[in-house]
């Protein structure tokens, strides 16, 4: 199991970090996923449209895997499911479920992750793909972020070609 705790906020400038962590474990086999949210002030939609590939990936390679939040908060839990990803992303409210393990990992989770940096255009397609994503994983979210999808289109065809 491959487990994140995200303090301060879970956003469009961490999310690239933590999403070459989550798929690097992924690569490696891993199919159990916690994010732990307890001391999270906020969570964005390229945050949580990442998530939504990840667990997507999940479930197309083990159904027995899956990508469960914990502790989100009302707030960020709201955000998550209005967005019609708690179907596939399991919700713990008061991450009841894994304080055992949480008491086992906590000497590990002081230690940050080291972020490479992204261009602008490579930041750009995080944040479009993150969009797309949750657009893909429920229509009603096409509404809230074509115009964000479209202006990331463009932003990226504005890009120099030599990116």
């Amino acid at each position: 199991m491959a487990w994140v705790k995200v303090t301060g906020s879970a956003n469009h400038e961490n999310a690239p970090c933590i999403k070459e962590f989550l798929s690097g474990r992924f690569d490696k086999g891993w199919r159990r996923f916690v994010i732990d949210l307890a001391d999270c002030r906020g969570i964005d939609s390229t945050f949580i449209g990442m998530l939504y590939r990840l667990a997507a990936r999940v479930t197309e390679a083990d159904a027995c895997g899956g990508v469960e939040i914990i502790n989100p908060g009302e707030r960020n839990a709201k955000s998550i499911c209005k967005l019609g990803l708690d179907k596939l992303i399991k919700l713990d409210l008061e991450g009841s479920r894994w304080s055992r393990e949480r008491e086992l990992v906590a000497q590990n989770l002081d230690k940050p992750l080291p972020c490479p940096t992204l261009s602008k255009a490579e930041h750009t397609e995080f944040v479009l793909d993150a969009h797309e994503a949750l657009i893909a994983a429920n229509e009603e979210n096409r509404s809230r972020f074509c115009d964000v999808v479209e202006f990331l289109r463009l932003e990226l065809e504005a890009q120099p070609a030599d990116r």
